[in-house]
């Protein structure tokens, strides 16, 4: 068993097999320190488009607000003062039935 062992060291000790391990190991660390970094700043671009998202929200919450202050301002008067008049010969359009649906066999 001892004399195993020692075999295994040595060819350990060989500096090829030493520096290849050391090389992998090293890109090994240079990948998560990658992937850490393109984590993080994934979460910070998800937090800042957290913050757009709010502010556009309460933008168009503000003007949909606007709109309806608007839209419950229009009367018949304010019509009459823009020049509008009423109509005397009210048109009306209909669409005529259709047949019902049925399955084609």
């Amino acid at each position: 068993m001892t004399q195993y062992v020692q075999e295994r060291v040595e060819k350990m000790e060989r500096p090829v097999i030493a520096w290849s391990l050391l090389g992998a190991i090293f890109a090994l660390l240079l990948c998560y320190a990658y992937f850490i970094n393109g984590a993080v700043s994934n979460m910070v671009a998800a937090k800042a488009l957290r913050g757009d998202i709010l502010a556009l929200t309460s933008k168009a919450g503000s003007i949909e607000a606007e709109y309806m202050a608007k839209k419950s301002s229009i009367d018949l008067a304010y019509a009459h003062s823009l020049g509008y008049k009423e109509s005397s010969d009210a048109v009306y359009v209909a669409k005529r039935p259709t047949a019902p649906l049925s399955f084609n066999r």
